[in-house]
């Protein structure tokens, strides 16, 4: 039940993440940075090394990626601290699930975009914050597991 403490922290802070996002297009570190090391320290309460060390590693190659894509202003930085936090405690549970959320995160911002084009209320040129869609996916992708090993 230890990896509970970063989903709870990223349940208590989802939508102050999606507020200050949305109006500001910036993820705080002092939010971003507790939902890594609180997540880790759950995870490592669990003594599963090889979860935790799997875990671990995913996390940090898609920082590292993450940090790559930042240079060329493709995504902000705290979007990058977000994603090794949310895929910390994804890859624990299953590392397919990190893939998953992916794919639902970008998958939700891009039909938000294909609205805003259709509805002329975008361009080519706009931006959107993305720290909101990442919690969408991860939390579309987290809640079947965490609830099944709490039902257990």
């Amino acid at each position: 039940m230890f990896p509970l403490i970063g989903i709870g922290f990223f349940a208590a802070t989802t939508i102050p993440l999606m507020v200050i996002d949305f109006r500001e297009r910036r993820l705080p570190n002092k939010i971003t940075i507790p939902g890594y090391l609180i997540s880790l320290l759950g995870l490592v309460l669990t003594l599963e090394w090889s979860r935790v060390l799997t875990a671990v590693a995913i996390s940090a190659l898609l920082f590292g990626a993450g940090t790559l894509i930042s240079l060329k202003g493709w995504i902000g930085m705290g979007d990058v601290k977000l994603v090794s936090g949310l895929s910390l405690l994804l890859a624990w549970f299953d590392p397919a699930l990190v893939w998953q959320a992916t794919l639902w995160s970008f998958g939700i911002a891009t039909a938000v975009v294909l609205v805003g084009f259709l509805a002329k209320k975008m361009t080519t040129r706009s931006s959107i914050a993305l720290g909101p869609y990442l919690l969408l996916g991860f939390w579309v992708v987290v809640i079947p597991p965490v609830w099944s090993s709490i039902a257990r």
